[in-house]
């Protein structure tokens, strides 16, 4: 049966153009591409398993060195504790020796001298001793020297720093001044 539309054209029903959806066409590349991403990810596991038993070939290779280097580690650490407690005492120290004796000649007054000097590092701590004459100038008595200079060097040394100062007069035939001697501690020292 055939059928024909004899409605004028105005009045005619348009034709539905079939909107067809490539489906063979998107299937087949989404194979490709799943395959393109198989042999990839094959790709990369081989490289990868490859690599992972070149590395496992190699540790069974340097095991024995290791525990040969291990032994000598050990070995050299307790031949060297000796340096290695000089190290951690006198470089790798927060409070460097060569700053305190530099604020020790410092502030030291410009008529005074050091008779004595003694630095020792105990555990986590310091003692330093200090033996000295000042000669009294025309502004400061000796004593009221020393003091000032005991003031300033405390600023320097941690806050925790305990003094044990003494004084006593000095004089000779051509000389008088004023003898001091002084310990210094701060951290954790042991009691002589």
């Amino acid at each position: 049966m055939i059928k024909i539309n004899l409605l004028p054209q105005e009045l005619r029903k348009g034709k539905a153009t079939a909107t067809r959806i490539p489906y063979i066409p998107f299937a087949l590349l989404a194979g490709v591409l799943f395959l393109l991403m198989t042999f990839f990810f094959y790709g990369d596991y081989l490289r990868a398993r490859s690599a992972y038993k070149n590395v496992q070939k190699e540790w069974v290779k340097l095991n024995p060195s290791m525990s040969q280097l291990k032994a000598m580690e050990t070995k050299i650490e307790i031949e060297m504790k000796g340096e290695k407690d000089f190290l951690e005492k006198n470089v790798l120290n927060t409070e460097s020796m060569t700053q305190m004796l530099f604020w020790v000649s410092e502030f030291l007054p410009p008529k005074g001298w050091l008779t004595e000097l003694k630095a020792e590092r105990e555990g986590e701590g310091c003692r330093l001793t200090l033996k000295g004459v000042v000669l009294a100038s025309r502004t400061q008595t000796g004593i009221e020297q020393i003091e000032e200079y005991f003031q300033k060097l405390r600023t320097k040394l941690p806050p925790q720093t305990s003094v044990a100062l003494t004084t006593s007069k000095e004089s000779s035939e051509k000389i008088a001044g004023t003898a001091f001697a002084a310990n210094l501690e701060w951290g954790v020292t042991q009691k002589p």
